[in-house]
């Protein structure tokens, strides 16, 4: 009977925004195929597989066996034709006589947007072909995503860090966030704290089989400066003294619990 071809592998590698947006890529890999040769037949050209006299081309033959209580009839494959109910006497060079060859492949895969590491595609018909007729199997396409420089992903949202000077931190700015599609304007308010967070919504990752898109959240880094010289460090220390507690609440806050803490 036609029996269906086993399923077949392959990988690829996208980059991150190609997850994000989707693409097109060409799929080279190794399979199964009917011999191009005798077209499956496994039989030179110009002679063609005989009917197995042995199993009249069923590929089964009956034994028959007596026992106590009577005949018992079982089937078996046909040795003659090892169950394929066909006999050839000249055999195909190319594929040896079997009707079918390995050999490479392409095919044109259309990757949605959305899609996450390691999930696999499914592409129906192009695995191995099958046998007496039967259907091919499939092709399962392994997804690899590249890590991003700037980008991380969570389920559809999308992080990234934003580095600020202390200046822009003190005082506020307006800043340029990288995002998926391009470069955003933000306006940082004044007294921005590290490790802020702030969300830019809908700038995520397309939703795979659905409608809209994930969120895009930015960490805040503040870059504290280094290897100032005598005069910037003059200028904070005059600042320092100038700023009052006010400025530093979280400081005053720990000092007052630490102090209790000690005192219990």
């Amino acid at each position: 009977m036609p029996q269906r071809g086993s399923d077949v592998e392959a990988s690829v590698t996208i980059t991150f925004e190609e997850a994000a947006k989707g693409c097109k890529k060409t799929i080279t890999y190794n399979s199964v195929s009917t011999c191009d040769a005798c077209h499956g037949t496994g039989a030179a050209e110009g002679s063609q597989p005989k009917t197995c006299s042995a199993c009249g081309g069923s590929g089964r033959v009956t034994i028959n066996q007596r026992s106590p209580f009577g005949v018992i009839q079982t089937q078996r494959s046909c040795d003659a034709c090892h169950g394929t109910g066909k006999l050839i006497d000249n055999p195909c060079r190319k594929c040896s006589g079997s009707g079918r060859q390995r050999k490479s492949r392409t095919v044109d895969v259309t990757i949605p947007a959305g899609i996450k590491d390691q999930q696999i595609l499914n592409v129906s018909g192009h695995g191995n072909a099958g046998y007496n007729g039967g259907p091919a199997g499939d092709l399962h396409v392994f997804v690899n995503v590249r890590t991003h420089s700037l980008f991380e992903r969570r389920g559809d949202d999308v992080w990234c860090d934003l580095p600020i000077t202390l200046t822009q931190a003190v005082l506020g700015a307006e800043v340029i966030v990288p995002t998926l599609d391009g470069k955003v304007k933000y306006s940082i308010h004044e007294g921005t704290q590290p490790n802020d967070v702030f969300k830019l919504k809908g700038r995520g990752i397309p939703r795979l089989g659905g409608r809209g898109r994930g969120d895009q959240y930015v960490r805040i880094v503040v870059e504290i400066p280094k290897s100032l010289n005598t005069r910037q460090k003059e200028l904070i220390r005059e600042f320092e003294r100038t700023a009052g507690e006010k400025n530093y609440a979280k400081n005053k806050s720990f000092f007052e619990k630490l102090k209790n803490f000690f005192n219990d």
